[in-house]
């Protein structure tokens, strides 16, 4: 009876969690390059029960197999969906857009401590092309992360009237050649780590190919790529799933309390 008490609550803690999983894509639907997080429901390894019994004629020890009983489920580790989201034309010269033929492009960035203006030295990655310039110059993620250059540093594009040409070529309101924009693409996203939003770093399994194939197009902006449709089919369907496990508790309560309160009174 506990088994499947604990079975059943344990399971009632993997809908929450996948839960708030769908609730934080909901939230993200208008971020922009924002990727959605997708995971399931699995099951924990069986175990095997056998029972062992003496052969009343010859004493005999016998062992034999019982069958299996399931321990339980668990929510695997969120991996982020890197599926291209919805792209609009805004005609905002500080909205860029990658296009890959093959892997994922991302744009490279220095993330700051909003507080304190501290920047990392890590370089980490982002699929957010909404940016904008702050009164130093700099270009940056609606996030606040600084957009780096191919060279690793900040790129200085004096105001938001800069143009980037297909090939990631950064120019001023001059004119005048400010820098290359960093991208990154990679064939296995799986290996990048989410740091928050739309920022992701590298892994040890992280490998990046050759950028010759991406294409920058200024005035247009990929937003996230949240089914809000089939995140709410899952969230009414994960919804039933709890509830028919709260059933299953508030059963096994019911027999407890009749086997203290009846089976076991003293007659």
């Amino acid at each position: 009876m506990l088994r499947g008490m604990y079975t059943a609550a344990g399971a009632m803690q993997a809908l929450q969690r996948q839960q708030e999983m769908f609730s934080n894509n909901l939230a993200n639907v208008r971020t922009p390059g924002y990727r959605a997080d997708s995971a399931s429901l699995r099951t924990f390894p069986e175990m095997l029960i056998s029972q062992t019994a003496v052969n009343e004629r010859t004493g005999a020890r016998m062992k034999s197999t019982v069958g299996t009983i399931a321990t339980g489920v668990y929510l695997q580790s969120a991996t982020p969906n890197f599926a291209l989201g919805s792209v609009t034309e805004t005609g905002n010269k500080t909205d860029l857009q990658l296009m890959s033929d093959g892997g994922v492009p991302l744009f490279m960035v220095r993330h700051g401590d909003p507080l304190t203006g501290e920047l990392e030295e890590e370089v980490t990655y982002s699929t957010n092309g909404q940016f904008n310039v702050g009164i130093d110059g700099l270009l940056r993620t609606s996030e606040g992360d600084l957009v780096l250059g191919e060279d690793g540093q900040t790129l200085n594009v004096g105001s938001e009237d800069f143009t980037v040409r297909g090939d990631g070529q950064v120019t001023d309101a001059d004119g005048e050649v400010v820098g290359q924009l960093g991208i990154r693409v990679t064939n296995l996203p799986e290996t990048l780590e989410r740091l928050g939003g739309s920022r992701f770093g590298a892994t040890e399994e992280t490998e990046f190919s050759d950028v010759n194939e991406v294409n920058v197009r200024q005035g247009f902006l990929e937003l996230g790529n949240v089914s809000v449709e089939e995140t709410m089919a899952h969230m009414n369907a994960a919804l039933r799933q709890f509830e028919a496990n709260q059933k299953v508790i508030q059963a096994y309560d019911r027999t407890a309390e009749k086997a203290v309160t009846e089976v076991g009174r003293l007659r």
